[in-house]
């Protein structure tokens, strides 16, 4: 279990919303940090998707800006979508 680093793909902040497209490596228990989703820009949902097979990865988000994988393999490339909203 470990913070992994996202690599922004595109990220955009709206005027009251932010949405952003990435990837990180994940293991399962692995949490992913999005430092740009904050107090001001809550992170609303987020999809987890696997590069290889396209598959959505079970995940949670509990708090502003971090994501849980509950459901992956050991070291999977995936893509995420997430946005938010300014509180």
């Amino acid at each position: 279990m470990a913070d992994r680093a996202e690599t922004i793909i595109k990220g955009k902040n709206g005027l009251w919303d932010r949405i952003e497209l990435g990837e990180a490596t994940v293991s399962i228990g692995d949490t992913i940090t999005l430092d740009n989703f904050n107090s001001a820009q809550n992170l609303l949902e987020c999809y987890v998707f696997q590069k290889v097979t396209g598959t959505l990865v079970t995940s949670t988000h509990a708090t502003v800006q971090k994501i849980t994988i509950t459901g992956a393999g050991t070291d999977m490339l995936c893509y995420y979508v997430a946005y938010g909203y300014k509180a």
